[in-house]
Parts: C-alpha cells; structure tokens; sequence
C-alpha cells in the first residue's frame, strides 16, 4: 500500500514543471517591463542584487529590487530616484510581469538649505532637537551639509546635524555627549521658508561624565524647564507697563486691589496683580515669570471672576468699597468686601465679593542689614454671581449708584420707596371707591 501512494506521488509530480527549473526574467527584459509598465519616462534603470523566488498566496513569484530616475517635470533640472521591487509571477514554466512594488524615493538636483537656514528652525524649538534631560547650557550645533542630504520630496528634507551637549543623569551626575542627529524640515512651499522639523534618528557617543553634589546639580537648568520659563518671561513681557504706589497699611494695599478690579481689562488688571503679588510666585532669577501654583490658582481664577462672567466685577460692585468689617477685624492681615448683592441691608453675613490676604514681602538685605521690604498680596479671591435674578435685581436701577450703601443710594432707595408707596396708595384708594360705588365698602 505504501509503494502505490509513493509512487501515486511521483506520478503526480513529474506532471508539474519544477519552478527551480524555470529561468528568471533577464536584465533586458525587466528593463524594458518598467520601461512600459511602471516609468516610461525613466532615464535610467538600475538592477539591485540578483533578485530572489518568494512563495507568496500560493503562487511562486520572481522579486528583482530596481532604482529608477526620472525627470521632475515641475522643476527643470531636478531628478526623482525611486526604488522598489519588480514582481513577476510563475505561469507553468515561465515568468509574466504583475506588478510594482513602490518602496521609497529621493529628489534629486534641489538646492540644499544653508546652514544658518537650518540653524534658524532647529533654533525655534531647542528641547525637540537635543535628548530628555539636556542642560540648557554647555551646548552647540554643527550643521552638516556637506555630509549630503536627502530630499524626500521639495518641501522635506533631511540633514545631518553635530552636536555637543550635557545631560543631567540621575540627582549626581553629568555626563558629557557627542552626536550625530538626521533631522528631518518641512516648509510649506518650495520657495517659502522652513517652518518645521523632526528628529528621525540620534546616534550619540559618551564622553566622559562627572559626579557632583545633588544640590548643584538640582539647580541646573534643562532645555525643557529654560524653554518653559523663556515662555512665561515673554508672557510678562507681553502686558502693559503698570506702576503701583507704597502702601501704608493691608487696607489700603486691599482698596487698590479693589479698585483696578473694578477699572482694568484684562491684560492690564494681570499686569497690576503680577506687579502686587509677593516675590515668592515668581521663579527666581527670571524676569518676571510668574509661577504655576501662582498662576493658576491666584491670577487666572481672579480674571475669570473678575471679567469673565454673565457680569462683571465692577457691575457688581460699589465705587465706594464696602468693607466687611467683622471678618476683616478677625482675620490675621486679611481684608474683605462686599458687592452691592452681599452688602447690608440687602445682603450681610460672611458673603463678600473680594478676599486680599496681605503679607510683608521680604525686603533683602544691604550691609548686612535686613531692609523694610513691602506689603504685598499673598492671595487673593474674587467671588462673582451669575445669577440671573442677581442680574435682574443689578438691571432695574435707573442710576447705577442707587443699589450701593451710602447717602446716595439710601436716598434714591428712599425716593423709589415713597414713589412705590404712592402708586400703592393710589392704587387702594382706587378700589375703596369701586368697593363703594358697588355697594360693598363704607
């Protein structure tokens, strides 16, 4: 039994034709297949290697890897190299053509960019071009164009760039590196400017590393953390110049506070708290960059209450600050206010419209001897209603003074008063005739 199945299977196979039997396609003829079926406009066609037999979906296919040039028809003297593979497949005993393979392709005949042009776009994003924990200083870049380039299409291409820098590795070591990057541009049209770039690869190499005290080496600066703080510089510098005066005492320091809430826009009233907030929300050794826990919890809170609302902190408040006198008498440098929703008579209790917590600002010292300093804000709160009966109760004054304390809204709330008690009176006179003319009054 085990002969005839043998032999079954010999039989079977002298019927097929052996593909190692079959001859590949020459040179002459995968030439001229791409030159009709893939490119006929190639310039040249370049054989890589002797091609190889892959078994691919049940069927044997012949694989040959080609380099092919052609003109860039829309720009003269520009070339595109494209490189792929040339796929043919086992027909009984010979090879037909089936189809191209694209693999990749490279421009040829561009004009390279300079090296100042490169140096000017890697330049706009320093912490993208150098590895995680790069100090910010000790480093340099040496674009290298001479090295080649490789255009991935007119608006792309990639150079090599040297490089020499630091890095912070772990709380007591530096260590010092020298690296070759390939770095890829992007710009938007192929006469306009580089307006981007990636890092595609970095091989670095070590050369040499030191060990320091953990203290010196937290207070290095990486190019994240100096990128980060240029940003929040430019931010400062942004705003409008503000002058603020000395103040005597914490109530004065919290009326000022009141009144440019009441009188600022936005970037001016940012600008008048960053100048009154205490030294200690500001990154050291910059120029005026404001800190994260500063920032989002005392400036950006205070803008949105303040500005951002259905109404606005001026439109809900006094030009005469009122004072919260029991909570302020109690508190430890802490001065609050009222809006007109929360002042007495209307309102009253804890509820204010402003808190300013008030602090001494450290004044430094001169020949040894610690210097006045001045008071500054330490904290600050602004409480805002978006109610819309609030709104309504604020809307129905024809003189906006008249809803605040004082002689001259007790007398324009005295005057609506007696003009509502008259309507009142005329009104309940009117229905004491009617009662009487219907026989139901005396």
């Amino acid at each position: 039994m085990t002969s005839r199945i043998l032999l079954g299977l010999l039989a079977a196979a002298l019927l097929v034709p052996s593909v190692s039997a079959q001859t590949p396609p020459s040179e002459a003829r995968i030439r001229a297949d791409v030159l009709a079926q893939v490119q006929p406009t190639a310039t040249s066609v370049t054989l890589r290697g002797n091609g190889a037999r892959e078994w691919n979906a049940g069927v044997w296919e012949f694989v040959h890897s080609i380099t092919t040039r052609k003109p860039y028809d829309e720009m003269p003297g520009v070339e595109i190299e494209s490189y792929g593979d040339v796929v043919y497949q086992s027909h009984g005993s010979t090879y037909q053509y089936d189809r191209y393979r694209v693999g990749d392709w490279r421009y040829f005949g561009i004009p390279d960019p300079s090296p100042d042009e490169v140096e000017a776009v890697l330049g706009t994003d320093p912490v993208s071009v150098y590895p995680g924990n790069t100090l910010d200083a000790d480093r340099a870049l040496d674009v290298r164009i001479a090295d080649g380039t490789y255009w991935h299409n007119p608006t792309s291409v990639t150079v090599k760039v040297g490089a020499r820098y630091r890095t912070k590795d772990g709380p007591t070591e530096i260590a010092d590196y020298e690296g070759v990057f390939d770095v890829r541009l992007y710009r938007d049209d192929v006469d306009g400017p580089w307006t981007g770039f990636v890092v595609i690869s970095r091989e670095e190499t070590e050369l040499g590393r030191e060990t320091r005290p953990a203290h010196e080496i937290a207070d290095l600066r990486t190019l994240d953390l100096a990128a980060a703080i240029a940003g929040l510089e430019a931010e400062a510098a942004a705003l409008p110049d503000v002058s603020v005066p000395d103040f005597a005492s914490a109530e004065d320091l919290a009326r000022f506070v009141y009144r440019v809430a009441r009188e600022s826009d936005a970037p001016t009233l940012e600008a008048y708290l960053r100048a009154l907030l205490a030294p200690r929300h500001f990154v050291d050794g910059t120029d005026g960059a404001l800190g994260v826990h500063a920032k989002a919890e005392i400036v950006d809170p205070a803008l949105a209450a303040a500005l951002g609302g259905r109404m606005t902190f001026r439109e809900q408040t006094c030009e005469a600050p009122v004072l919260h006198e029991e909570r302020t008498r109690r508190s430890n440098n802490r001065v609050y206010f009222h809006s007109a929703l929360t002042a007495p008579p209307r309102g009253g209790g804890s509820a204010v419209a402003m808190e300013v917590a008030v602090e001494q600002a450290p004044g430094g010292y001169r020949n040894g001897q610690a210097l006045p300093g001045r008071l500054a804000v330490g904290d600050l709160k602004i409480y805002v209603s978006d109610d819309p009966d609030d709104a309504a109760w604020i809307a129905s004054f024809d003189d906006p003074a008249a809803m605040c304390p004082g002689p001259a809204g007790q007398a324009a709330q005295q005057a609506t008063g007696e003009a509502q008690g008259a309507v009142e009176g005329a009104v309940e006179e009117g229905r004491r005739r009617l009662g009487r003319l219907l026989g139901r009054g005396n």
